[in-house]
């Protein structure tokens, strides 16, 4: 036969049976390397499979390229990493850590299509393989929540508790792999996407061989193919049988390797082309331009293709302006309405669609996974790839096509981000996302500016979603971000007051979350500002709330004068408005107002305006909505947390009891508000603890000391119990909400002191003094909490003087924040009397103790 590689292939009517063989496979050509979409994924309505019910032990793993070969010694030293003892593990009862290998090299160097290998060859050496998309943060959190879902994690509000709960997870089965594929970099911020715990592997790929110090044994470098691997991927990829390779087509091969690199991203990309246009080696070599091996045969195909169908290329561009994966024929047409109008015109007949994508899958410019007919198909494209063709665009073509893809991904993105329902869909689109913007052109007119010409408001109104579905999920720092996007590009625009007020409210209410006060009343009152000359029932709205953020700003700052009439402002716009009926919004203002009552030490203000908050919940008769029915749960909070004020313990157990009910019931036992209410229960219990032992100190009767001390440790007992899960969800919580974390810090502090584990209850209480300084400075009072409950630690350790002026600095801070009357002066005073007592002066601690009781008999 011919040597097909040194003779063109001038007609498609050739009896070579060797051209009939590539001309079949043309259509199954698959890529080699990074991009290939996961072959696992389900269509979007289609819920998770629990593991067990696959043949086989669960796993996800891209499609293995039919051309794949060599990489032995690669593959060798990776099962060397992953087969070896477990790092970090010193005897027999610690706990084991990962496994963890780095594999690293430039793009095109075929590092996924290895790793793909690698955890196919292994499936059944472990008891789950999931592979992830690591190739931006977002992304990979996308996929870990997916595969959280996938074993059964329940959903959360907070991402992060889904996170440890899955590493949770993980930490207790064993044999397990994750392929977290095309990390970017890595650095100390991004530790927690990865298990810490547990018997299990991690192979990472990676084009960075640095930063890995301390997780890796050594990374692990991946180069192009060897010249004998090389030809035989040429061989295989050209589908040539051993028997049919002749000395002239191994020269060929040889000469195009050599002028490739023998990098297999251009080589696989080279063999497409060669293929399609059924041309010789020695004709494509000479047609390819000069310059880096991949860039030149990309533009070759990328030419082609734009010489047969100038739709096609329209796709290729508005993909380079989205994820590199995970593109689903299901987004692309159901939303082409917003895309130009000859991409538009081939989506609107499915046959057509097909053959232009069939087009670019031949060419190695597309990836495709899934099934259309399940409504799952899904593309990729290799970043190289959508480099090259952004960088190949005009101003007004950059313009044109990251404007479409930013109408097209605000077109898909969820409406009600707050939802539940819309969480999968609003995480699964975060990684286009990040796309748009990051690559967003921007134009010399407002319309580019803002990324949108067909629609300028598309950016702004997608950033604001995005921005509400991360506060829903407890991320206020990403929060934060897009809605300081959104609001710089309304100052910007020509939008209304309305959205640029809209905007500057979200972005205070993030900061006020963050415990940023001085940068939350900053946007609020801009918010205000822009409020202020409008009385349209929008306008009213907005500013209602404003002035409500406003108070809770001012409540932090002690400032509760201030607090009061920023919310009573709010209460009096709701009072003459028809539309107060149709929310919550009256009576969240109600129980906000007893908040501040409460906080200023006006506990019997504060039951006043908890009532009225009860009466304010709009009559919906026996259709009460879930949320209704939560609130009246928060107001029995609320009036539980006065009852533990004023002392009455018994009664602030039954309310918090009934509380946590209704909670647990509702939200479950890792919800935040839950945990909220749970914290309270424990620290009441810790209290009545402590007085069945004080009441067993002082009684002289055997048998009823004997019982006494019984329930003090039942009551204990019962605390430690209620608040370890708490404190463990706030831990979970704790790089977004640190200053909540600080508060359950507290309670476990005093619980431990009173269980008797004296030196942990220090560190638990220096602990949240030194979150509470840092994020609230010296003078604040939530500060001089911690010094209070850390006073009676310290004495009980035998330092009397440094609790005794430990103590002082939280009276000195409460009264100069608080006033002189205020009830969290009692426990000050009656610490500081045990303390001056200690050292023998009675009558000063009869003075303190008269002060506590002064202000107990007020309340």
């Amino acid at each position: 036969m011919a040597a097909f590689l040194s003779v063109a292939a001038k007609t498609v009517d050739s009896d070579q049976p060797l051209l009939w063989v590539l001309t079949a496979g043309a259509a199954m050509l698959v890529g080699l390397t990074a991009g290939v979409a996961h072959a696992h994924k389900k269509s979007d309505d289609a819920a998770p499979e629990p593991i067990g019910t696959e043949q086989g032990p669960p796993n996800n793993l891209p499609m293995l390229s039919m051309y794949f070969t060599g990489r032995a010694v690669e593959k060798e030293r990776i099962v060397n990493v992953l087969k070896g003892p477990a790092r970090g593990r010193r005897d027999k009862n610690e706990r084991p850590v990962p496994r963890l290998c780095v594999l690293y090299g430039a793009t095109g160097a075929g590092k996924s299509q290895l790793a793909v290998s690698y955890a196919h060859d292994e499936l059944s050496r472990h008891t789950l393989t999931w592979w992830l998309n690591a190739s931006r943060p977002d992304t990979l959190r996308t996929e870990l929540l997916e595969f959280a879902q996938y074993v059964g994690i329940p959903d959360q509000e907070s991402k992060n508790v889904v996170l440890m709960n899955l590493w949770s997870r993980l930490r207790e089965q064993r044999g397990w792999l994750l392929v977290y594929d095309g990390w970017p970099t890595y650095d100390d911020s991004m530790r927690s996407l990865l298990p810490s715990e547990g018997d299990g592997e991690v192979l990472i790929t990676t084009q960075q061989h640095q930063g890995w110090a301390g997780l890796s044994s050594g990374p692990i470098e991946l180069r192009a193919f060897p010249e004998k691997e090389g030809v035989e991927f040429l061989r295989r990829r050209f589908g040539i049988t051993s028997e049919q390779l002749t000395d002239e087509d191994h020269r060929a091969l040889t000469e195009l390797g050599h002028q490739l690199g023998w990098l297999p991203l251009a080589l696989d990309q080279a063999a497409a082309y060669i293929a399609q246009a059924e041309i010789t080696v020695a004709e494509y070599l000479r047609d390819l331009p000069g310059g880096a091996a991949v860039e030149g045969t990309f533009r070759l195909s990328i030419a082609r293709v734009s010489e047969a169908s100038p739709a096609a290329v329209d796709l290729l561009r508005l993909c380079a302006f989205l994820a590199s994966e995970d593109v689903r024929r299901t987004t692309l047409t159901q939303h082409r309405s917003v895309l130009p109008a000859r991409l538009r015109t081939i989506m609107d007949d499915p046959v057509t669609f097909t053959r232009e994508v069939l087009l670019l899958v031949d060419h190695s410019l597309l990836t495709r996974s899934g099934d259309w007919r399940k409504g799952s198909a899904a593309y990729g494209m290799h970043p190289r790839v959508q480099t090259l063709i952004h960088d190949g665009l005009s101003l007004s073509e950059r313009l044109e096509w990251s404007q479409a893809a930013v109408r097209l991904v605000e077109a898909c993105f969820p409406t009600t981000p707050d939802l539940l329902a819309a969480r999968p869909l609003c995480e699964r689109l975060m990684s286009h996302v990040e796309a748009v913007i990051d690559k967003l052109a921007w134009g010399d007119d407002a319309d580019g500016g803002l990324g949108a010409s067909q629609d300028p408001e598309a950016l702004a109104r997608l950033l604001h979603r995005v921005g509400t579905y991360q506060e829903h999920r407890c991320d206020w720092v990403r929060a934060l971000d897009f809605f300081e996007q959104e609001a710089e590009l309304r100052e910007f625009g020509d939008d209304h007051e309305l959205a640029r007020a809209t905007a500057r409210y979200a972005v205070a209410r993030q900061h006020y979350l963050l415990a940023a006060l001085d940068a939350a009343e900053r946007e609020c009152r801009r918010a205000l500002d822009l409020c202020e000359a409008h009385e349209e029932e929008a306008f009213l709205r907005l500013r209602a709330q404003c002035q409500r953020q406003l108070g809770g700003i001012m409540r932090e700052y002690n400032r509760f004068p201030e607090a009061l009439e920023a919310v009573q402002t709010a209460v009096k716009i709701y009072e003459g408005q028809v539309w107060r009926e149709e929310s919550l919004d009256w009576a969240v203002a109600e129980q906000e107002i007893g908040l501040i009552h409460r906080n200023a030490g006006q506990l019997a203000q504060a039951v006043v305006h908890y009532e009225r908050a009860k009466e304010r919940i709009p009559s919906r008769g026996n259709q009460e909505p879930p949320e209704y029915t939560l609130f009246r749960a928060m107001l029995q909070r609320d009036l539980g947390i006065v009852a533990q004020d004023r002392g009455q313990l018994e009664p602030a157990e039954e309310q918090l009891n009934t509380a946590l009910e209704m909670f647990g019931a509702h939200r479950g036992p890792e919800d935040f508000e839950t945990a909220q209410v749970a914290k309270f229960l424990a620290d009441v219990l810790r209290r009545r603890g402590e007085q069945h032992r004080e009441a067993a100190r002082r009684t002289l009767q055997p048998l009823r000391r004997v019982d006494l001390l019984r329930r003090a440790g039942s009551e204990l007992a019962r605390a430690d119990a209620i608040l370890g899960p708490v404190v463990e969800l706030h831990s979970k919580r704790s790089e977004a909400e640190e200053h909540k974390y600080a508060a359950c810090l507290n309670k476990l502090g005093s619980l431990r002191l009173a269980q008797g584990r004296i030196p942990e209850a220090r560190r638990t209480l220096e602990q949240a003094e030194t979150i509470y300084r840092r994020a609230y400075g010296e003078h604040h009072y939530y500060r001089a909490k911690s010094l209070t409950r850390l006073g009676p630690v310290l004495r009980a350790e035998g330092r009397g003087a440094e609790a005794e002026r430990v103590l002082g600095d939280a009276g000195g801070i409460f009264r100069t924040a608080l006033g002189g009357d205020h009830p969290v002066l009692m426990a000050v005073y009656e610490h500081l009397a045990d303390c001056v007592a200690d050292r023998g002066d009675q009558h000063e601690a009869d003075r303190l103790r008269a002060e506590a009781d002064r202000i107990r008999q007020s309340l």
